[in-house]
C-alpha cells in the first residue's frame, strides 16, 4: 500500500494505528530488499572478478604468457625451484653426514667397550695366571720343604738306628745294671727299642727264657746269655730274683717306657 502524501500534509488529518503500522511495515520490507540487492550485488562482483583472476592466471588467454602470482608454474624457470632442490640435496647430505657421524661414533663406542671388556679380561687372566704361579711356586715350596724336613727325619732316624744298633751289637745296653744306679738323664738318652731291651736284658742276665722270637733270637746272640728260668716261674717271684741297685734300674726304665707309651 502506498503511502497517501494528502494525509502527511493534511492539517486536519486525525493518525489511524493500523494505516500507519501497515506504512512502517511496508517501509521495513523496502529496507530490507534494497540491502539485499546490494549484498547480491557485491557477492556477484567479487565472484566474477575472482574468476576473471583464475583465468588470467591459467594463461587461457595468452599462448606464451607466464602465469601471474607465486603458483609452481610462474617460478618455472626462474630458477627458485632449482635452489629448492640444492637445498633439499644439502639437507640431506648433512642427515647423511650426521647418520654416518653417529654411526662412527657408536663404533667407536662398541670399539673402545669392546677393547676395555678386552683389557680387564686379559688384566684378569693375568691376576689369575699370577696367582696360579704364586700358589703353585708356594705348594712347590712347601713340597720341597716337606722334602728336606722327611729327608732329615730320615737321616735322624737312619743315625737312631745306627747308633741302635751299635748299642743293641754290644754285649750289653747297661753293662753296669747290677752294680750301679743310673741317672735319669742317662737312660732318658736311650732310644725306645733301647729302654725295652734295657729292661730284658737285666732280666736276661738273670737266665729268663724268652718265647719271643724277637727277645729269644737277641739274647741267644749273646755270648753271656744262659737261659734257665722259664717265663711262668721267673715272672712269678722276680723280685726276690734283683737287688736293689737293679730293682732301682728296672723301676726308671718302667717309668720311662710308660711315659713314651711303650708299655
Amino acid at each position: 500500500m502506498g503511502r497517501d502524501p494528502y494525509r502527511k500534509n493534511n492539517r486536519n488529518y486525525i493518525p489511524d494505528d493500523d494505516i500507519d503500522r501497515e506504512e512502517r511495515e511496508e517501509r521495513r520490507r523496502e529496507h530490507k530488499g534494497s540491502l539485499f540487492n546490494v549484498l547480491l550485488a557485491g557477492v556477484i562482483v567479487i565472484s566474477l572478478i575472482t574468476f576473471l583472476f583464475i583465468l588470467l592466471d591459467s594463461g587461457i588467454f595468452m599462448d606464451d604468457a607466464q602465469p601471474m602470482y607465486g603458483s609452481p608454474q610462474a617460478s618455472a624457470g626462474t630458477g627458485s625451484v632449482e635452489l629448492t632442490q640444492e637445498e633439499k640435496k644439502q639437507a640431506e647430505e648433512e642427515a647423511r653426514k650426521k647418520e654416518e657421524a653417529a654411526k662412527e661414533k657408536e663404533r667407536k663406542e662398541q670399539e673402545a667397550k669392546k677393547a676395555k671388556e678386552e683389557a680387564e679380561r686379559k688384566a684378569k687372566e693375568e691376576e689369575e695366571a699370577r696367582k696360579a704361579e704364586e700358589e703353585a711356586k708356594k705348594k712347590a715350596e712347601e713340597k720341597k720343604k716337606r722334602e728336606e724336613e722327611e729327608k732329615e727325619k730320615e737321616a735322624e732316624r737312619k743315625k737312631e738306628l745306627e747308633e741302635e744298633q751299635k748299642v743293641l751289637s754290644g754285649d750289653y745296653i747297661l753293662p753296669d745294671s747290677s752294680t750301679r744306679e743310673y741317672s735319669d738323664s742317662e737312660l732318658r738318652d736311650l732310644t725306645d727299642k733301647e729302654v725295652i731291651y734295657a729292661i730284658n736284658e737285666i732280666y736276661a742276665r738273670k737266665g729268663r727264657i724268652f718265647t719271643g722270637e724277637e727277645f729269644k733270637r737277641y739274647f741267644e746272640s749273646k755270648s753271656w746269655y744262659r737261659g734257665t728260668i722259664p717265663a711262668e716261674e721267673f715272672d712269678a717271684n722276680q723280685n726276690e730274683r734283683f737287688n736293689d741297685t737293679e730293682r732301682a734300674n728296672i723301676n726308671k726304665l718302667v717309668r720311662i717306657a710308660e711315659e713314651r707309651g711303650l708299655r
